[in-house]
């Protein structure tokens, strides 16, 4: 899968999860809080990643998952291992 896939992919799951958020107007670099993320949307949007890729984030990696920037390039560094 390469970094588009992915991209899109997650594009999809953040706007499966929040309200009012369309996949073409995120923006890699904004905040998932400042779309309007709360605990238990991101919950799921991390849930959706681990189906969706195939693995499971350990607890310490969770939290730094802050923007869809981020988010992309930790599946980038664990799809596949």
């Amino acid at each position: 899968m390469d970094k588009q896939q992915i991209e899109a992919t997650l594009k999809e799951i953040v706007a499966k999860r929040i309200p009012g958020v369309r996949p073409d107007t995120l923006i890699p670099t904004q905040e998932l809080a400042m779309l309007g993320a709360d605990s238990l949307a991101f919950s799921w949007i991390l849930a959706d990643m681990e189906d969706a890729f195939g693995f499971v984030m350990r607890g310490s990696d969770i939290r730094k998952l802050k923007t869809l920037e981020t988010a992309i390039e930790y599946v980038e560094q664990h799809v596949g291992q």
